[in-house]
């Protein structure tokens, strides 16, 4: 009964004009995101190579350089970049506020704002401006030095009041101060860094978990149109009554939906990151790496398709309770709500829906939180079957009283 059932979602799924769209959806979104230019980031760097990219550090004497050389250079383009609701928006200062700004950095560095003008003048000066990399490496290589004495302590009080002048969610934050900040890497680190993408990521580790990184954004949100979809279907085909004389349990009507519904919202997932993994895995036979060829596999497994029960067993929940589309503007807003509450593009992984990994490599980073991971993916499997038990508890009981769950009236088979 459950197998025959389950075929039968299958093919209701395909004959779906949604699904197709979701295919496509997911498809364009992740080849326009990945692509073979990342592996001119796993490249074996060479001594006296000059840039070899940058490393995230909490170093407070990092911090305070990194900070004030942001500073420095947003105020003299009186443009500050900011993220109140996670999307940018350049801030303009007025005459007055801009005082207050150079008075906190001059405060900062025990410098004139004229002397400070001219060393950003002459530290960009030393490099060329011809290529991209030029210009990222003269940015990463910018310090501004703090005045001698100046605690960490007094650094983050000044940093606040200028992020008040500024406005919410800029770089100067307690909350920004406290993620840290990008740093030139060493040869030596670069060096330790290719060697653990090799040696544990065997290269297709690290870009696989970029391609998660992006496809659990996505996910996030196509997979409420599916279920949204399936559980209105009866009630726009006028059926709802039919299936519910069904001779089935509610668990076998709703599992095989559900089931159906999850394989075929996974599918093309795994095909997708099947395909995009070839060229790195040919990559790394030309670093003379022995590519992990499950590592697609693996991480989409243990990373997206926890993020997918969820979102497509809440859709269930909610649109059986309902009786109608709400649920996708719930869960849109709870997905857009996950992926800007993160404090970072890698980590801090909590119990965000969207779990973030924006960089290829970062390997001992990655593995020393992986047990957070783990437990952030295992909260939303159980929250899954959570919610997939309430929904089969909702339908059941409009299947055996003919109600209304949602509603203002209750109504009875026979009233």
């Amino acid at each position: 009964m459950f197998g025959a059932l389950f075929w039968k979602e299958c093919k209701q799924v395909l004959k779906s004009m949604v699904y197709y769209l979701y295919v496509a959806v997911f498809v364009l979104f992740l080849s326009s995101q990945l692509g073979s230019e990342m592996t001119s980031n796993m490249e074996k760097p060479e001594p006296g190579q000059g840039y070899y990219g940058t490393t995230a550090t909490h170093d407070t004497a990092a911090v305070m350089e990194s900070k004030l050389a942001s500073l420095v250079s947003e105020t003299q383009w009186n443009s500050y970049a900011t993220y109140p609701m996670g999307f940018i928006r350049r801030v303009t200062l007025n005459e007055t506020e801009l005082a207050g700004i150079k008075e906190i950095i001059e405060e900062c560095t025990g410098k004139s704002w004229e002397e400070l003008v001219q060393e950003e003048e002459e530290h960009f000066g030393q490099y060329g401006q011809d290529t991209v990399e030029q210009a990222i490496q003269a940015q990463a290589s910018y310090e501004v030095s703090p005045r001698e004495g100046l605690t960490y302590e007094e650094f983050c009080e000044n940093m606040e009041k200028a992020s008040k002048i500024i406005g919410a969610g800029s770089a100067y934050s307690k909350e920004s101060l406290g993620r840290g900040v990008s740093v030139p890497m060493t040869y030596e680190q670069a060096a330790a860094e290719f060697d653990a993408i090799c040696s544990k990521d065997r290269v297709t580790g690290a870009t696989a978990r970029l391609f998660c990184d992006y496809a659990g954004i996505i996910l996030a949100v196509l997979p409420i149109f599916l279920g949204v979809t399936r559980c209105l279907r009866d009630k726009r085909a006028k059926a709802a009554q039919v299936v519910y004389a069904h001779e089935a349990s509610a668990v076998q009507i709703l599992g095989s939906r559900y089931l159906a519904n999850l394989c075929m919202a996974f599918l093309p997932v795994l095909v997708t990151s099947f395909v995009m993994q070839m060229p790195y895995q040919y990559h790394a036979r030309t670093l003379g790496v022995t590519p992990d060829a499950l590592a697609f596999l693996k991480y989409t497994c243990m990373w997206l398709l926890p993020e997918v029960m969820a979102v497509l067993a809440i859709s269930f929940f909610i649109t059986e309770l309902t009786e109608n589309a709400i649920s996708i503007f719930l869960q849109v807003f709870w997905a857009i709500g996950s992926l800007f509450s993160a404090s970072g593009l890698r980590g801090d992984f909590g119990l965000h829906l969207v779990c973030r990994w924006n960089t290829v490599g970062s390997t001992e980073a990655f593995w020393g939180q992986r047990a957070e991971l783990f437990l952030n993916r295992g909260c939303y499997a159980a929250l899954a079957v959570l919610a997939f038990a309430v929904a089969v508890l909702c339908y059941g009981k409009k299947r055996r009283e003919g109600e209304t769950i949602y509603g203002r009236l209750f109504r009875r088979k026979g009233k």
